[in-house]
């Protein structure tokens, strides 16, 4: 299952550079302390976007959509409104607006 991102304007180039920016990261580890991973698991158990958990791989996308973020499996409401809240993050300060669709 894949879940295709639309990028709209204004700031169309920084939201390209911040959404790259946030792909590089699903599919890094990160070292993080008991306390941290805590916080992750109450925050969003179901979804563990941080350590690449779920996410087979996200890249650039020529066509339709901008941005295809590909599932190891189909995946929840849930964890689908944790990439949301992912993805809201890293436009918050860029002025990009976007639409997201999940679909096999």
């Amino acid at each position: 299952m894949k879940s295709y991102v639309k990028l709209y304007g204004p700031s169309i180039d920084k939201g390209i550079d911040a959404l790259n920016e946030l792909l590089k990261d699903l599919t890094k580890r990160y070292q993080y302390g008991e306390m941290v991973s805590h916080i992750i698991s109450v925050v969003d158990p179901s979804l563990d976007l941080l350590t690449g958990k779920l996410i087979r791989k996200g890249r650039e996308y020529l066509g339709d959509y901008d941005f295809v973020v590909e599932w190891e499996q189909s995946p929840t409401f849930e964890q689908v409104r944790g990439l949301i809240r992912q993805i809201d993050e890293a436009l918050l300060y860029t002025g990009c607006r976007y639409s997201i669709t999940t679909k096999d």
